[in-house]
């Protein structure tokens, strides 16, 4: 067996040990207390393998971790991780962290607290090995990519123009695909106002916010062009005040998806070009792209080629594919910075009560990083 796909598979108890201390320790978005706890656990295990380690504060979510290995290599890696996941302080007395049957189940263990574990193991099998890194990496783990990295993108875009290449250990896709391409997203609110009116006694003196939402809709999904991989789409709405009287207020909530960026592009114009049917109805389109596309370029291309050559290396065959979600990946392959996505874990149900990473799939994974990241993976 090759040595470093080897001492992956040997590594198997101490993962799950460090998998465990993580998971354990529950960090839902917009939580600073939770998060605090969780830093100062993850801040003591990356000093303890010679990591250099800062925090950066934040006003509404938890402090980012940034954390660095120097290396005279030539070739600087990024690695982009997340800390936060969608599951509420309590969660694991339903869903216990539980290895079981080759797999490990438990809140936020394939998204993404397993792609931490990932990055920290690939690194400490390298030196194990005595293989020497193929540059600087510098591993920044953020406490608010569930919820669109409102205050943690600017810094994921500065440290991506300073390293030569991005890995994001979010989990891979269900089948073990590697993520080369995501769509971009972003949401829209909509607004609209009218008159309000008796339904009764004089309907036609008032403008109806809800009818012209209703002629608003079809126009909006119409704007979706599956050829292109683009949708969009109704996923909130309300209006109207009581049975009696023509609807004054009317809102709804848009969300789009786009493999290219000029796509985002066409469906911004022609949202905020809308003309209301009725003229006595103001809309108000608000919003726009949150997430770039992480497009299929040459140069990420590159990197998954460079992924999957020495995979076979190992005897392993992996595969990329395009999925719809999004990730902080996106920010950085829009800069232009070589990027390569789903190298954490993989397994099956993110956000989902069945959640689980499978442990050989993944330490497949953490074999393919760490070659990755040294300058001999012989």
């Amino acid at each position: 067996m090759h040595t470093i796909l080897k001492a992956a598979h040997d590594a198997q108890d101490a993962y799950i040990d460090t998998l465990k201390q993580l998971v354990t320790i529950e960090t839902p978005s917009r939580d600073r207390e939770a998060a605090a706890g969780f830093i100062k656990h993850l801040q003591a295990l990356l000093e303890h393998d010679g990591w250099q380690v800062r925090t950066t504060s934040q006003d509404t979510v938890g402090d980012h971790v940034i954390a660095s290995k120097a290396a005279p290599g030539d070739t600087s890696t990024l690695i982009l991780a997340h800390y936060d996941t969608v599951w509420a302080v309590g969660t694991l007395e339903q869903m216990p962290f539980k290895p079981e049957d080759g797999k490990v189940y438990g809140p936020g263990t394939l998204d993404m607290k397993a792609g931490i574990t990932t990055a920290i193991h690939a690194v400490k099998l390298l030196a194990d090995l005595g293989k020497p890194l193929a540059g600087k990496v510098t591993l920044l783990v953020t406490s608010d990519e569930e919820i669109g990295s409102p205050e943690s993108r600017a810094l994921i875009e500065e440290l991506a123009k300073e390293h030569d290449r991005v890995f994001v250990v979010e989990p891979g896709r269900e089948d073990g695909a590697f993520k080369t391409g995501r769509k971009g997203g972003g949401g829209f609110n909509v607004d609209f106002a009218g008159i309000s009116a008796h339904a009764g006694n004089n309907p036609q003196d008032g403008a109806s916010a809800l009818r012209e939402m209703a002629h608003f809709l079809p126009y909006a999904e119409g704007l979706t062009d599956r050829d292109k991989g683009t949708t969009v789409n109704l996923t909130v709405a309300s209006g109207g005040s009581v049975s009696n009287v023509i609807a004054e207020n009317a809102q709804a909530r848009l969300d789009m998806r786009v493999l290219q960026l000029p796509e985002s592009e066409r469906v911004i114009n022609a949202l905020q070009g809308y003309t209301a049917q009725d003229d006595r109805v103001k809309v108000t389109v608000s919003g726009g792209l949150n997430r770039p596309p992480l497009e299929p370029t040459p140069t990420n291309q590159g990197l998954f080629d460079h992924a999957q050559s020495l995979a076979k290396t190992m005897g392993l065959d992996i595969h990329g594919a395009v999925v719809g979600g999004g990730s902080d990946g996106n920010f950085t392959s829009a800069l232009g910075v070589p990027t390569l996505d789903g190298m954490g874990a993989v397994g099956e149900g993110p956000h989902a009560r069945h959640e689980h990473i499978r442990m050989k799939d993944t330490l497949e994974r953490l074999a393919i990083m760490a070659a990755l990241l040294t300058s001999d993976p012989s």
